[in-house]
């Protein structure tokens, strides 16, 4: 297809087709609109990235590093899984107690963003409360560099995703379907999609209320720079949602007047 319109259908966008599309109904996303109304529920912020080997016992960091060994360890009645990450500076130990489904997900020679707490048992473990896989095995799915197609972009341009000095949104996501491809999918079509997205709200009630247009306001959300850029995108969409309630309500109070039946008096003679 080639004119792109918000009520494209997604099998048509490049990158996704029949199977993902069919994935995505899943989620409630069938038009080019719906994607870009995908929005995200959480952000990680990887901003800020700590050396692993700087990272200190007692404090919450943000590490990004390289799965080198894994295993499933028996701890009382918990199965623990393990995973040791490397980078430049060195290792630190990441551990998820009670979650040894993990070993199914997490796979050497994949690079992880970690993000949690640092504490010291039997030496320095990072105690993982969010991460994603930012760089995947190289396989018949990767390049040389071992970076995913949908990283490259699908069509195998260098795609940069390593977290360094970025925010990353995290998508409501579905089996087959994960939250890293949809970002990537999302951030291929986002400046396509933006061009194509009316602004309802007149300029003039923006600059009162200190809002940002809408394009501003959807180019934030998905890529946001810091998580305050993102929250400030988010204040915006969330000015529309109950714009449009008030504007519901107004209608259906006027509707509802409008068919009220009024009381016939007979004049008396």
């Amino acid at each position: 297809m080639s004119t792109l319109r918000l009520d494209t259908p997604i099998k048509f966008l490049k990158g996704i087709g029949e199977r993902r599309a069919e994935l995505f109904q899943k989620l409630g996303v069938e038009t080019a609109q719906d994607l870009l109304w995908h929005l995200p529920h959480r952000y990680l912020d990887a901003s800020a990235v700590t050396p692993l080997a700087e990272a200190r016992v007692g404090n919450e960091y943000a590490c990004i590093g390289r799965v080198v060994a894994k295993r499933v360890v028996p701890f009382k009645r918990l199965r623990v899984f393990r995973a040791v990450l490397r980078d430049a500076s060195g290792v630190l130990e990441c551990v998820w107690p009670g979650q040894a489904f993990l070993d199914r997900t997490i796979r050497e020679g994949q690079t992880l963003l970690v993000t949690g707490p640092v504490r010291f048992y039997h030496g320095r473990q990072m105690v993982p409360r969010e991460f994603v896989v930012l760089d995947e095995v190289e396989s018949s799915e990767t390049g040389g560099d071992g970076r995913s197609r949908e990283e490259r972009g699908g069509d195998g341009r260098r795609r940069e995703e390593t977290g360094h000095g970025k925010v990353l949104p995290i998508y409501p996501a579905t089996e087959g379907l994960s939250h890293k491809t949809i970002r990537a999918l999302i951030d291929r079509h986002l400046d396509a999609l933006i061009t194509l997205a009316a602004d309802p709200v007149p300029p003039v009630v923006l600059k009162g209320l200190d809002l940002p247009a809408l394009a501003e306001a959807l180019r934030e959300v998905h890529r946001p720079k810091e998580i305050a850029e993102a929250e400030r995108g988010r204040r915006r969409l969330a000015f529309d949602e109950l714009f449009d309630l008030q504007l519901t309500l107004a209608r259906a109070r006027s509707l509802a007047k409008q068919a009220r039946a009024g009381i016939t008096f007979e004049p008396k003679r």
